[in-house]
């Protein structure tokens, strides 16, 4: 691993851009983290958190070039405000201090199978950072906007599938990542999902959808050795990516007796969650909102319901560990902890 004690102070611009984008939590997550990388002795200063309302994907791009302190429109998320407001950014910061002096482990809830940390001994270090660096979470309908011609540089196949959802700019290039898929597949194996397993045994993804987040998923699954039900949709997985031998036909499926999840891409951000059209022993919701839920894992006859703060919280600690800062991948919370944290940070937001 790379030598944390040699970055200095690293100073991150973020934002979260997408539309619509007032109901996000990436902002609460993203000050969870650092604050969590902070008190474990790593130097990191998150100096700037918004929310970025956009269709085109050259204006958080223009964001990140532009100096602190410049005019944008105000966006406000009811739970935690506006974060780019020095009001707000204060508030989230407090709060995040309290939570991690209060919430030290999971609940066990959150780690039935186990807990699921993101540093896996894999060595990944970036060649160059820079003293101040923009990072940029994109949602819908900006993770297909990029292209091989963009001048990005990629360090996964997320440019030529269409299925970008993280940007860093640090100061001289671009750089772009894709990490829903990686985030899915941590869920499973967080819920007891054997990718080891093959054949009639393999983990098996019943999708509906194929936009960005279902390809990224799709690659994802397949190279961890799944196999996929593509169950058509608003747009229909493309047939051609690399997922593409790891397709099953409904057919199929029959004779599949691996462990099953099933999520629908095509829900509406943050609305309700899509209807169950298939048996599965993990439904994941893609969708979630601000608002107060009354559970994030609930337990129902074939398996376990998530709400879509679990996707949100994996591929974001996939981001951090993959992409954002490799080198500290190994002082990153677990999975089931900072589902934890958030449902308490959404506590405290709202009782503050």
């Amino acid at each position: 691993m790379g030598d944390t004690d040699s970055w200095g102070c690293m100073q991150i611009r973020y934002a979260v851009a997408g539309m619509p984008i007032q109901h996000s939590l990436s902002p609460v997550l993203a000050v969870l983290t650092a604050t969590h990388l902070k008190q474990a002795g790593l130097e990191v200063q998150l100096e700037e958190n918004c929310l970025l309302e956009s269709d085109d994907v050259t204006s958080p791009m223009a964001w990140a070039w532009v100096n602190k302190k410049r005019n944008q429109i105000e966006v406000h998320n009811p739970l935690y405000g506006d974060p780019s407001t020095p009001t707000s950014h204060s508030r989230l910061h407090r709060l995040a201090s309290l939570v991690m002096s209060n919430v030290k482990t999971a609940d066990p809830a959150h780690v039935s199978h186990g807990e699921t940390l993101f540093h896996r001994g894999e060595e990944r270090i970036k060649t160059r950072r820079g003293e101040s660096e923009s990072w940029i979470s994109l949602t819908s309908p900006l993770k297909h906007l990029l292209s091989t011609r963009s001048g990005v540089h990629s360090i996964d196949d997320s440019l030529e599938n269409g299925a970008v959802n993280q940007l860093r700019w640090d100061g001289n290039n671009w750089y772009c990542a894709g990490t829903d898929g990686h985030g899915l597949v941590s869920i499973a194996r967080h819920f007891g999902f054997d990718f080891e397993l093959t054949g009639i045994e393999a983990p098996l993804l019943c999708m509906i959808g194929g936009g960005g987040s279902a390809r990224s998923c799709a690659a994802a699954w397949s190279n961890a050795g799944g196999v996929i039900w593509s169950m058509d949709g608003r747009r229909p997985l493309d047939k051609r990516g690399p997922w593409v031998q790891n397709l099953i036909s409904g057919d199929d499926v029959v004779g599949n007796i691996g462990k099953r999840l099933f999520v629908d891409f095509d829900t509406k951000a943050g609305g309700s969650d899509s209807n169950r059209s298939t048996v599965a022993d993990l439904y994941l919701s893609t969708s979630y909102n601000s608002q107060e839920v009354g559970f994030v894992v609930e337990q129902i006859e074939s398996g376990f319901q998530l709400d879509g703060r679990w996707l949100l919280a994996a591929q974001h600690l996939e981001a951090w560990a993959r992409f954002f800062s490799p080198e500290a991948a190994h002082l990153l919370p677990g999975l089931g902890l900072t589902m934890t944290r958030l449902l308490a940070m959404e506590s405290a937001l709202r009782a503050d």
